[in-house]
């Protein structure tokens, strides 16, 4: 563990040993948004993308593991990104066929299907995919259609969440407007999907913060995928909803920070997310859950670490994932109460832990997933989950080493790790 009072640092073997070095040239945001899914596993094989930024530009890689040899492939270029916020989501069809969509940051995707069935190294032609568009989350269907959702921003009109369809072997079509904000300017939205165990069913969160306003969670799920839409007591929306029509998990906090869905064998949504004052700390990290008599039910984080981390925080950053026979997996950011003094964004002592429980009621185990160093932050979490067509046991993550960056255009060399959590 880290010893916070001396800000010494040490960690044990496993967390060394497991880490594989994916790059030295990660932008500010290599492994962000956590529901942004970037890790694949089929069969074999597990495929890895994120965002690099180059003296050209910034890149969107890949590189695959194969899992018979243990050997990480070369590093491919999937393409272009128009700033740090173009990074990727990924996922695949029944096929075997890779799906990715990457590049805007207040523009059209760009999204390709790969050459070939469980390959990453090469890709068909780019195809566009709305309008000033921001923060990709992407599920295949059982059928194998495309569900993508992303922000849509439209100048001082009120901003959206759409949600981008494409059946096989057809276009994309015209999107659904899910969610309106009710008022014009600046809005960040994330909008996670998470498939119910149905495969019929979609469930959304709604991260939903502005520069003026409280920041709100809320939730819709799709019983017919993605045709209408429902709050948790099951009363239909009329669309587009709005902050006061969706479900509302936490309005009691401001700083909320976007987190991760995932949906267990019973559909029941557990969605995670973070309070994190952007100045200060403490921060905290919450798992929130429907139980069978539909009462939203809420876990702090921040009371399954032990004594050995006193003086740490959990947040802003984190990552969800829920096993095939109920174990919680989540990847968190903590930060070091006594050394944050300035803006908590990539903040120096920023580690990365794994936390796993049996179920949602079980204790929590904790293990230390980066290599502690107080001068570098470890941040932006990304967990491999179950996107329609893969399937997750144990996952892997992804995780940024490097500095934020001052704008959405510096080029950084940021390293990007891979690791895997181990079984407790």
């Amino acid at each position: 563990m880290i010893n916070s009072t001396s800000q010494e640092t040490s960690v044990g073997s496993d967390a060394d040993e497991n880490l594989v070095l994916l790059s030295e040239s990660g932008c500010g945001r290599a492994t962000a948004y956590p529901d942004a899914n970037k890790i694949i596993t089929l069969q074999d094989k597990t495929h890895v993308v994120w965002l690099d930024s180059v003296a050209e530009g910034f890149r969107v890689r890949s590189r695959t593991l194969d899992r018979k040899t243990n050997q990480w492939s070369p590093t491919y270029t999937v393409g272009e990104a128009y700033d740090n916020h173009g990074g990727p989501a990924l996922t695949v069809d029944s096929l075997g066929y890779l799906h990715i969509v990457y590049y805007p940051h207040h523009h059209p995707f760009r999204y390709r299907r790969s050459v070939r069935p469980n390959d990453a190294s090469e890709w068909e032609d780019e195809i566009e995919v709305g309008e000033r568009c921001t923060y990709p989350m992407m599920v295949c269907g059982p059928d194998d259609t495309l569900y993508l959702t992303a922000r849509q921003s439209r100048g001082s009109e009120p901003w959206v969440v759409n949600l981008y369809i494409k059946p096989p072997d057809a276009p994309w079509q015209d999107p659904i407007t899910v969610f309106q904000d009710d008022e014009g300017g600046y809005v960040c939205f994330q909008q996670p999907l998470a498939w119910g165990h149905d495969r019929r069913t979609l469930h959304m969160t709604l991260y939903i913060f502005d520069e003026n306003r409280s920041y709100t969670v809320g939730y819709l799920r799709s019983p017919d995928r993605g045709k209408t839409w429902e709050r948790a007591d099951g009363t239909t929306v009329s669309l587009p909803a709005t902050r006061e029509t969706v479900t509302l998990i936490d309005t009691e906090h401001r700083d909320l920070s976007s987190g991760s869905i995932a949906v267990d064998g019973a559909s029941t949504p557990h969605i995670l997310y973070c309070t994190c004052p952007f100045y200060s700390l403490p921060s905290e990290a919450w798992i929130v859950w429907l139980d069978e008599r539909g009462k939203w039910c809420r876990r702090s984080l921040a009371d399954e670490l032990s004594k050995e981390w006193v003086g740490w925080s959990p947040g802003p950053h984190g990552a969800l994932h829920i096993a095939p026979d109920g174990r919680i997996f989540i990847a968190l950011t903590l930060m070091n109460l006594e050394t944050v003094s300035e803006k908590n964004w990539g903040h120096k002592s920023s580690e990365i832990i794994g936390l796993q429980a049996p179920d949602i009621g079980g204790e929590f185990s904790v293990e230390l997933l980066s290599t502690p160093d107080m001068t570098v932050p470890h941040w932006f979490p990304n967990l491999e989950r179950p996107t329609g067509h893969n399937h997750v046991d144990v996952p892997g993550a992804i995780y940024t080493a490097g500095v934020a960056g001052v704008g959405c255009d510096d080029i950084l060399s940021n390293c990007v790790y891979w690791t895997e959590m181990q079984p407790q």
